[in-house]
Formats: C-alpha cells, sequence, structure tokens
C-alpha cells in the first residue's frame, strides 16, 4: 500500500517513551506546515491498536471531536500515556465502557505550535 509506513528499531532495541514522543510531535509539526501550505486543515492522530500491538497514526479532514472510529474516542489522551501502553503490551479492558485513547492535534493555518497541545499549526 502506498500510504503505509512501517517504523521500527533494531531487534534486541526499545526505544524510549521520549522518543517516540518527540518523532510524533515533529512529525504533526512537519505535516501541519503541509497542510497549511495547502490552505487546509485537518487532524492528525495517534492510538495505540492492542489488538495489533501496533501504535497507529492517521490524518483525517475532520474535527478531533469526529474521529473516524466506532468506538468511544477520548481526543485529548496524553500522547506519552498512549505510547507508555504500546511500549509495556499493555492489554485494556474492552468492555461497554471502554474509551479508546487517542492523542489528536490540529493541523493547518494561522496558530503558532505549542509541544504537547492539542493544536500544531503554522502561521
Amino acid at each position: 500500500m502506498e500510504n503505509m509506513w512501517i517504523l521500527g528499531t533494531a531487534e534486541g532495541e526499545s526505544p524510549s517513551v521520549a522518543d517516540v514522543v518527540a518523532a510524533f510531535e515533529e512529525t504533526a509539526r512537519l505535516l501541519s506546515a503541509r497542510v497549511a501550505a495547502m490552505g487546509r486543515t485537518a487532524v492528525f492522530y495517534v492510538w495505540y491498536d492492542a489488538q495489533a500491538l501496533q501504535l497507529r497514526c492517521s490524518t483525517a479532514s475532520v474535527t478531533r471531536r469526529t474521529l473516524p472510529f466506532g468506538a468511544k474516542v477520548d481526543p485529548d489522551a496524553p500522547l506519552a500515556g498512549i505510547v507508555e501502553n504500546y511500549l509495556s503490551g499493555f492489554w485494556p479492558e474492552t468492555d461497554e465502557g471502554f474509551v479508546l485513547p487517542v492523542w489528536s492535534v490540529d493541523l493547518g493555518l494561522l496558530v503558532t505550535p505549542v509541544v504537547g497541545s492539542a493544536t500544531c499549526r503554522t502561521r
């Protein structure tokens, strides 16, 4: 698939939470510049897919409150917590009350990027 990338580390190596968080924040910053250059807005979001044991990310032309998931979503979840769950292999309880933690940031026009916030736009 053209739009799928798989990233990893050498066998036996494990990145730190801080390294993974920094990589996603930098990705959001760079994507925001590209989206702004197109005169558009979008949302970049990251979640841990426990069934696949994968950390996933995507972009969508939706709002942070209308992310394309069938489950209930917390779009304000801290990225470090999501990464910690992934690195530790955490398996969440998925009962009726399950809420999927998702780190999401707005991309696009006219706002200065703020690391650790839900807004990552360029001027």
